[in-house]
């Protein structure tokens, strides 16, 4: 069964299980514990992304002896972003340390535990002799009454000190967890990037090829966009750009993906939707942004309607994803073709 390339905080003892086995896959294998390292880790224990667990499930089965370059290749594919790097490697430092501390207080605590059991050990083989006089009874009790109540006061800042570190990664995972979602998001527009889109369209697709059912891409390009930025500035065009991806984000159901495609192009994945369904979706939103004009609030200064030419197609079951792309791509230049601000669908 496919597991959706999304977020997920998971529960602290789950979490720290994974990055504990993270840093022991790493340690065996002899690879630096860097943030980027211990990314790609995590996240193929953790499955939340597909296409990484198959890829080093891959690359395990190979025989190969698995190198830092080999994992640093990995997560440049599936993580690295410009100006998330920064946040990986601070959370992922401090996330170490944090575990590091929890195995150096677990280590303490086994230790004290071996301790405290050969006083009893010793305690038991004096009372077992049978031959002990009252002071030294006196003695042994007292000894055996300080060990109990050292092990108790261990035991409490044990706890104490698990507890801080409980919290303090739940607090690190949900960074880590934002870090992610800030490399999948496109910083201009706040909607998915070309990665995220990416991971999308692996994952819908497995799911179709596994489970049957619909899956439509939209492939969204922008008309008369170089207008904008030539007329008006490159401000008004990223103002634009913005404008559509907040309708993007307004349109979105449950289960869709939205992203920026790539310049002015956006693409929208939408599961259990069949193509009528999609092209009405999808007409909807290219009058609903037609029908405002793009206007500076300051000035008043309008900028005209911001139009936009769309190209649906239908994931078949089996295909390469290049082929579903392409379909999507010929029916949007259909529609930049035969006019623009228009939707164009694949010929079936």
């Amino acid at each position: 069964m496919a597991q959706a390339p999304i977020f997920m905080i998971e529960d602290v003892d789950t979490a720290t299980q994974h990055a504990a086995t993270a840093i022991a896959e790493m340690a065996m294998r002899e690879i630096s514990p860097t943030p980027g390292n211990f990314c790609v880790w995590y996240n193929y224990l953790s499955g939340t992304v597909p296409e990484l667990r198959r890829d080093l499930d891959a690359l395990l089965l190979s025989g190969k002896t698995v190198s830092s370059s080999n994992i640093q290749e990995l997560f440049d594919k599936y993580f690295r972003e410009p100006g998330a790097e920064e946040r990986l490697q601070q959370t992922g430092d401090e996330l170490q340390n944090t575990l590091a501390d929890v195995i150096r207080q677990v280590t303490q605590a086994g230790l004290d535990a071996n301790e405290f059991g050969q006083t009893l050990s010793k305690a038991s083989g004096s009372l077992g002799s049978g031959r002990i006089d009252p002071n030294s009874m006196k003695d042994l009790v007292g000894e055996l009454i300080n060990a109990t109540k050292l092990i108790g006061q261990r035991n409490q800042a044990l706890e104490l000190q698990l507890k801080q570190s409980s919290s303090k990664i739940t607090a690190l995972q949900s960074r880590l967890d934002q870090a992610r979602r800030d490399a999948l998001t496109d910083a201009l527009t706040g909607i998915g990037n070309r990665k995220s889109f990416d991971l999308a369209i692996q994952f819908r697709s497995q799911q179709v090829n596994e489970q049957k059912g619909d899956l439509c891409l939209l492939i969204i390009d922008i008309d008369h966009f170089k207008k904008f930025n030539d007329t008006y500035g490159h401000r008004v065009g990223d103002q634009v750009l913005k404008l559509v991806g907040a309708r993007l984000k307004q349109m979105v159901g449950s289960n869709d993906s939205a992203a920026r495609y790539g310049g002015e192009e956006f693409a929208m994945l939408m599961p259990q939707t069949a193509l009528d369904r999609a092209v009405d979706r999808a007409d909807k939103f290219r009058t609903g942004l037609a029908a405002h004009a793009l206007k500076n609030r300051t000035t008043g200064q309008v900028y005209g309607a911001v139009t936009v030419s769309i190209g649906v197609a239908q994931f078949r079951r089996g295909e390469a994803l290049e082929e579903f792309i392409t379909r999507a791509d010929q029916a949007l230049y259909r529609a930049k073709k035969d006019g623009r601000n228009r939707v164009a669908t694949e010929a079936l």
